[in-house]
């Protein structure tokens, strides 16, 4: 009886430790400025950093960066922000003007 006393408090506690944290989710960035391999390391290499985020892809074909991360962790507008200050712009964010300014040359927009 006493063995089964301390199971079911096992149980509870581990349903409720469970319930408390917040599932991943996977959004699509549009980051128009991203052209080459370079821009990708810099904006996977950059976000490795973020607390919550658990992957990043970046599709420079596509101009779109894929995330996934914990919504108790961090939010959307904390990863486009993250993904201006390094340099490129995200969606309606713009990049941060010292940032872009030290990326390579061939990261840089082309001017028309």
């Amino acid at each position: 009886m006493k063995k089964l006393v301390i199971v079911m408090i096992a149980l509870i506690l581990g349903f409720g430790v469970n319930a408390q944290q917040k599932k991943a989710i996977t959004v699509k960035i549009n980051t128009p400025t991203v052209q080459c391999e370079k821009c990708k390391k810099t904006i996977e290499d950059y976000l490795s950093y973020e607390e919550g985020i658990t992957k990043v892809v970046v599709d420079f074909k596509q101009k779109r960066t894929t995330v996934t991360y914990f919504t108790d962790r961090t939010n959307m507008e904390n990863i486009k922000t993250a993904i201006a200050n390094s340099g490129y712009d995200a969606e309606d964010v713009k990049a941060e003007i010292d940032a872009y300014n030290k990326l390579p040359k061939c990261c840089k927009k082309p001017i028309k």
